[in-house]
């Protein structure tokens, strides 16, 4: 990460923007290498698609912390703003819906009877299901249909993060110190 004295609002947005593409370009590695005989199963892709959307809040939550961790330094010029946090979601979630839009458009518009028609709109369909392949197991897209759920899923999920992970970094919270007191290691003496 840049040095924090250098770090702009612009380039907070964009590294969100970056998470969310690595959150994205994770799901659909794991997804298409590691459990690709659960992607057919029914039940089993919708709890794929749940961890995967866990494993997109949980890349969200902790760079939202990091920056408000950042923010929050006497030496910084950017000031904590939890309105910012949200901005960081609402960004994400405004790209996430220009995509259901580009998606349900070339599905009315260039669907044909054995899918899309035209290179242009099957490669606008490829990066859709990419950039949205932690949800894609709840979207049951075909044909330009998606769940109403996994919108809002596509909605709730990056903005709750960004806002909860900047919280945690304003009020120095860490889950891991939390959780510490659940974890009992034996001692071997």
């Amino acid at each position: 990460m840049r040095d924090s004295m250098k770090i702009t609002v612009r380039y907070q947005f964009l590294y969100m923007l970056f998470v969310q593409l690595a959150a994205s370009g994770i799901a659909f590695v794991f997804g298409m290498i590691a459990f690709w005989y659960f992607t057919n199963i029914s039940v089993a892709k919708e709890i794929l698609s749940l961890i995967f959307m866990l494993v997109n809040f949980v890349l969200l939550y902790t760079s939202s912390k990091r920056f408000a961790t950042l923010d929050n330094k006497p030496y910084t010029p950017l000031k904590p703003s939890k309105i910012k946090a949200v901005l960081f979601g609402c960004l994400i979630v405004l790209v996430n819906l220009v995509f259901v839009a580009v998606y349900k458009v070339i599905w009315i518009k260039y669907a044909a009877d054995t899918g899309l028609s035209g290179v242009i709109p099957t490669i606008l369909n490829i990066l859709f299901y990419c950039w949205s392949f932690p949800y894609n197991g709840i979207m049951n897209m075909s044909n330009g249909y998606l769940t109403v759920y996994s919108v809002i899923a596509m909605v709730v999920v990056p903005v709750s993060a960004t806002l909860a992970g900047y919280i945690a970094g304003l009020k120095k919270f860490d889950i891991t110190e939390k959780m510490d007191k659940f974890i009992y290691e034996k001692d071997n003496d």
